[in-house]
């Protein structure tokens, strides 16, 4: 079970680096969006095989702890990102959407 768990925090925890230098590297704000909450899945991920370490002691507590508490960060970090993200392209749609309606309106149909 350990050895189950070590691999799937490696997985998870190089995916947040992979996906953030993905995301550094997007073609649109679209794409930063999406590659951003994949690192925000991957962050939650790697703290829940943390947390599960820590509940079952595979490991020495004094040793997680700080890689908990990173986790912790990353996710309250990408967590407020793609909450910005996606508001500002929820705004940007409506804000499109009203000058399309607006245009619309100057024509007599």
């Amino acid at each position: 079970m350990a050895r189950h768990i070590a691999w799937q925090l490696a997985d998870a925890g190089t995916s947040i680096a992979a996906n953030y230098e993905e995301a550094k590297a997007a073609y649109s704000r679209r794409d930063f969006a999406a590659k951003n909450s994949i690192v925000l899945k991957e962050a939650r991920e790697s703290r829940l095989w943390l947390r599960v370490i820590i509940a079952e002691n595979l490991a020495p507590i004094d040793e997680v702890r700080p890689l908990l508490d990173e986790a912790n960060q990353l996710v309250a970090i990408f967590t407020t990102s793609v909450k910005r993200l996606r508001l500002a392209a929820t705004a940007g749609g409506i804000a499109c959407a009203l000058v399309f309606v607006y245009w619309l309106s100057r024509f007599q149909f």
